[in-house]
This record gives C-alpha cells, structure tokens and sequence, in this order.
C-alpha cells in the first residue's frame, strides 16, 4: 500500500513539473516567439542573412525597404536611401538598432497563434517621415554629427538622422569611417552649453533662493580654485538671463555649490547617464564626472560630460510636456506610454527660460512662424578642432508638438551652425502636422 502510495505521488509530482514546464514554455512562446520564428539560422524567412519577406514604409506611406526571397530594395531615390539608412538599418545588420531588425517578427508576419503564416509578410508603418529626413540631412550639409525630431506628446520619432551616412544600394566606396555608427542613440559627445540645462533643474530644485539671487560676471571668474572663462564679459544678472547669455561663470558656480553627487544624481534622474531603449534598441548612457578640479566645468558642459543626442532629446521633450516624456518609437502611432521625468513645476519654469532665451539672444526673427523654446551649446574639444555644435529644444505651439536636438561635431557656433540647421528642419516639420 505504501509503495503505491509512494508511486502516485512520484506520478503527480511529475505530472505538475510537466504542467508546469508546458506554462513555462507557453509564456516564453508567447513573449519571444517572434524573435525565435525571425531567428537569421531560420532558412524560412531569411536568405543569406537578409529577409525574404516584409516592407518597412515612410510616415507617408513610400516603400523604403522591400524584402523578397530574391533581394532587398530600398527606396528609388538615393537621397531618401542615406537619410534613413541608420533608421532602416542596411541589408545584413551591420547597423545595431535598425527597424529590419527591431520590427522583424511582424515583417515576417509572425502571429502567437499562426506562426508564420504568409509567403509576403507584412509592411510596418514607421513614424519617420522620409522628407524630413531628406531636409536634415541637407541641413547637415556634408557634416558629421546627428538630428533627431520626436513628436513630444505620443513619442513618435519623426526624422533620426546620422552622419556620415552612405547609399545602401551603393558599392561601397562611399562608406567611410564611422558610417555605419548611429550617433543619435550610440554616441557620447561633449555637450557644451545644453547640459546648463541639468545644472539649471538642480539648481531650481536645490536653491531655493535662486531667482532672489544676481550673479556677476566680468568674462573671466575662479572657482575652488579652477580658472572659468566666458565670451564677454555679462556683468549683473538674474538666472534668466544668466541662461540667455550662457554663463560659464554663473553655471560653473552652482555646480561647485551644488556638489558633485547632487550633480551626479541630477544628470542620472534626468536621463543623462541613463540607458534606455526605443522599441528594443539600445541607447547607451552618457558619462558625468565633476569630482575635483572637474566639479565647475561640469555644471557648464566641459571637462569630462558626455551626452547622447537622443537623451538630450528625451529630457527637451519632457521641459516641453511638463516633464512628462513619452516612450520614444520608430512606429506610426508612437508606443503611448510615458514617465514623469521632471516635476511639473520644474518644467514649466525650465520652459520659460529656454523661450526667453530664443527671445532674448538667438532672435525670433531667426526661426520665422515657428514659437520655440531652445539652448544652444558650443562644446570646446580640444586638440586644434571646431567646436561641436548643439541647439536643442522644442515648439511652444500645441499644434505642432515637436521637440528636436541638432548636434554638428566640429561645426563652431551652436547658435549660428546648429540653430540654422535646426530652423531648416522645423520649416520642413511644419508640413506633417
């Protein structure tokens, strides 16, 4: 008797681990079947390492990417190919984070019921609108560096631009160095004045005497013993127009005020030295150290800041939305889920001096029917070089809910380089809402 009874134990007990192993394998197949039915070793939907089956169309409906069983074929006209390329990503994933690859189980028309069911695949519709793309990489004007515009309300990318780019239906004698890197989501680069912005929340959030406050400066200040210089010579302002003229002396200070783990903290919870990801795409994180001799050119952007263009777009979007951002996507209707990034407070007065700013120094005459908000950076590199250049920032006009970042490396002034770069591709914009 007790044998059986030991038996039907050991038969129930195998029978849960079964039961419970079929949940496991279910769960997994319903999570991850696509990645494993769009598996490259998979010979049903992949020929030589590239697609068989699937489109991937413009924000306007254009084929910009056809797979079939016997090629690949991009869009007829060159111009729309190297402006979306890194979008896209090229034929055999050289390109980490391209839309063949993120969105490959629906282009293969991978179904948790079906499998794959159809001979065609399926078209995604991205978010990225070709004819802008084509407009900011002629902003570019042959020069490297990235561009990237997000609708600001549902997370939509509508233009991601990289360069140096190249012809993926070329022959390859145009793929220079570095062209295959998407510096939008996978580059660090000196960020200069724009990162006065993260210095400026702390310090709003940190001092609550700072608008109480004047600061002085006579183009050239110490702080903790480390020699600060700015353009010219400000004299007395208040933290709105120590903003607008971009004070290195002022910024400088507060960081050394605020401390360098207060400054750390704030470049974390701001996105700055976060990675995340655009629909599975990885973007990597930036770098902040201000300890030492580096705290005051921290707080303005030098020393040893990095940013990622793309965060830097995340956190103008979030200034712009009243520090709520949405999940960033490449997909026509954006993800819909958002996260509070800044308190809302915090945004709004972030808002009114970045508007002030355009108001007072880059001149609204420059960016003609359109109602910005923006901070320009002229990030020193060192070594001989131009300066990279940064404009950042976002429309104040709910009917045209965008945020954008343009940073140019080597390319000088962020207020002349990038901002005009950045007005060529607001007026292009324009036309998708």
């Amino acid at each position: 008797m007790r044998k059986l009874k030991r038996r039907a134990v050991s038969i129930l007990l195998i029978a849960v681990l079964i039961i419970a192993g079929l949940g496991v394998f279910s769960a997994r197949l319903y999570n991850d079947g696509g990645a494993w039915a769009a598996f490259r070793g998979n010979g049903n939907v992949y020929s030589s390492g590239r697609l068989k089956t699937g489109s991937l169309l413009s924000r306007e409906g254009e084929v910009l990417l056809r797979f079939t069983k016997d090629c690949s074929e991009y869009s007829e006209d060159a111009d729309t190919r190297m402006s979306t390329v890194h979008v896209l990503g090229d034929k055999y994933g050289n390109i980490s984070g391209g839309a063949a690859s993120l969105y490959r189980d629906e282009l293969i028309s991978y179904s948790f019921v079906n499998g794959v069911y159809t001979e065609e695949g399926e078209s995604v519709r991205l978010s990225v609108s070709a004819e802008l793309s084509k407009a900011a990489l002629l902003a570019l004007d042959g020069r490297n560096g990235a561009i990237g515009v997000v609708n600001y309300k549902n997370g939509e990318i509508l233009c991601m631009v990289s360069a140096p780019a190249f012809d993926p239906e070329g022959d390859g004698t145009d793929v220079t160095d570095g062209a295959y890197l998407n510096k939008f989501i996978s580059s660090g680069f000196t960020p200069g004045s724009v990162f006065k912005l993260v210095t400026l929340t702390a310090a709003i959030e940190r001092l609550p005497d700072l608008y109480d406050r004047s600061f002085h400066c006579d183009g050239a200040c110490e702080v903790d013993g480390v020699k600060i210089t700015c353009t010219h010579a400000h004299g007395d302002m208040k933290i709105e127009d120590a903003l607008a003229e971009s004070c290195n002396c002022t910024f400088a200070a507060l960081a050394a005020e605020l401390g360098a783990d207060t400054m750390a903290d704030y470049a974390k919870r701001l996105g700055i030295t976060e990675s995340f990801t655009i629909d599975g795409a990885r973007v990597s994180a930036g770098k902040y150290e201000g300890e030492g001799e580096f705290l005051p050119w921290s707080g303005v952007g030098q020393g040893r800041d990095l940013v990622v263009p793309a965060s830097m777009l995340r956190l103008v979007s979030a200034v712009a939305n009243d520090g709520l951002v949405p999940e960033f996507s490449y997909k026509y209707g954006g993800s819909g889920a958002e996260r509070r990034l800044i308190p809302e407070d915090t945004a709004q007065k972030l808002a009114l001096m970045m508007s002030y700013s355009v108001a007072k120094t880059y001149g609204r005459e420059n960016f003609l029917g359109l109602s910005i908000a923006a901070k320009s950076g002229t990030a020193e590199v060192g070594g001989g070089r131009e300066p990279n250049a940064w404009f950042v920032g976002f429309s104040t006009d709910e009917s045209f809910p965008v945020a954008f970042v343009v940073m140019i490396e080597n390319g000088g002034s962020g207020t002349y380089s990038a901002g005009r770069a950045a007005n060529a591709v607001l007026q292009a914009a324009k036309n998708l809402f």
